[in-house]
């Protein structure tokens, strides 16, 4: 059952509001800044400070997905995914101007995980909205939207980075998580004021545990769980690409920290474009032929990096990733979305991003893992088995685009 009449544009447009906000933090914080300032200002530049960054990606991704299911099923019940999401926002931001200001290398790490934690979750409870804001066959559209508008919130707090990295002296990359948090406080407010709970309460009580409940949802929609398992395949070789990206950029092909700023605008730019091409493409051609050329564009960058030697070339290489990194997220997060049944939006994306943060573990350990053993060009491009492995998966799906596939709990 749900409330409140169908969204409209405005409402739409708030939703979306939150992938711009949020891509901050994953592009400044994770991505670009974070890890460059951690491994070398942090620890200063220790042996083991990459491991240790990878095993802060991680910690914050288990806690996520241990935690984003039962949250998900919490905030269904009460309907409360927007109380939720409120409060993780908030959490998000505290814990990124901490990271700014702590000093010591475990004090870090903690603001990081926090807030790391906590924009995973929130990520769930807003993709959760998705299935009560758009009908089938319009979700990929909708869905592409709030990507393409999330990428742009990355590139404009790149763009407030590079600023504060360029006249901010030694103090620059402090004042950069600053900036980090007011922008994703600011930039969510549209979200989190005029974005509508439709799901209504569900006042029956359950006598199992709320893990057995969950346990049903995965045995009893096994195609949805096989589209899980092969874009957790995928996402565990882009979460090793986002979490050691610019650490990849600085000490292999020879970047700056200004420089890798400027190249991760030019992948935000191509995201921006791959996400935007994928929305009317994937409603009418179906998911699955988006998701495979997404991990094709995936397998080409993965060889890319291994044989660039240049900036110029690494340039072409950021491109190909935005692409493939707008077709990925916004096609996987759409067909989930025509998954999911009605009043289960929030366990079932808790789901999704179950599946995600299993990705987010596994993906930088083993990046670290292989670059220890074989040094960063040769991870980067053993990464490339992850894509390889979700495209055999992901083929053997069946999507249901534009109808309904999955069925209320009874």
């Amino acid at each position: 059952m749900k409330k409140n009449g169908p969204a409209g544009k405005g409402e739409i447009f708030a939703w979306c509001w939150y992938d711009f906000a949020n891509s901050a933090f994953v592009t400044v914080v994770v991505t670009v800044v974070g890890g460059v300032f951690f491994t070398k200002k942090i620890c200063a530049g220790a042996e083991w400070a990459e491991f240790l960054w990878g095993a802060g990606l991680s910690v914050s991704a288990a806690l996520a997905m241990v935690a984003g299911p039962f949250v998900g099923r919490w905030a269904d019940r009460r309907a409360s995914k927007k109380v939720v999401l409120v409060g993780v926002t908030l959490i998000c931001v505290t814990g990124t101007a901490g990271f700014g200001v702590a000093g010591g290398v475990m004090v870090a790490m903690a603001f990081f995980v926090l807030a790391n934690s906590a924009f995973l979750l929130g990520e769930n409870l807003v993709a959760a909205f998705l299935p009560e804001l758009a009908e089938p066959g319009s979700r990929g559209k909708v869905s592409a939207y709030g990507w393409a508008f999330g990428y742009l919130g990355g590139l404009s707090s790149l763009g407030l980075a590079l600023f504060l990295l360029q006249g901010g002296g030694e103090e620059g990359p402090r004042r950069v998580f600053w900036m980090t948090a007011a922008f994703i406080f600011a930039a969510s407010l549209p979200t989190l004021l005029f974005l509508k709970e439709r799901a209504v309460p569900k006042m029956e009580k359950s006598v199992e545990p709320e893990w057995t409940m969950i346990w049903k949802t995965v045995k009893g929609h096994p195609q949805c769980m096989s589209l899980l398992v092969g874009l957790t395949m995928a996402l565990a070789g882009l979460s090793a690409v986002v979490g050691f990206a610019s650490i990849y950029a600085t000490q292999e092909i020879g970047f700056t920290l200004e420089e890798t700023v400027k190249l991760f605008v030019c992948l935000q730019v191509a995201a921006v474009v791959g996400a935007l091409g994928t929305g009317w493409w994937q409603d009418r051609a179906g998911s699955r032929v988006v998701l495979l050329s997404s991990l094709g564009v995936w397998l080409g960058v993965s060889a890319g990096a291994f044989l660039s030697g240049s900036a110029e070339s690494f340039y072409w290489v950021a491109g190909g990733a935005g692409l493939g990194m707008g077709w990925l997220q916004s096609a996987g997060r759409a067909a989930v979305a025509k998954l999911t049944p009605a009043g289960q939006e929030g366990e079932v994306f808790g789901l999704w991003g179950f599946s995600g943060k299993l990705a987010g573990i596994v993906g930088p350990l083993a990046f670290g893992g292989l670059a220890a053993l074989f040094g960063m060009r040769g991870a980067i491009l053993l990464n490339g088995v992850w894509f390889l492995l979700g495209a055999v998966l992901l083929a053997r799906v069946t999507l249901g685009d534009g109808k309904p596939v999955m069925e209320p709990r009874r």
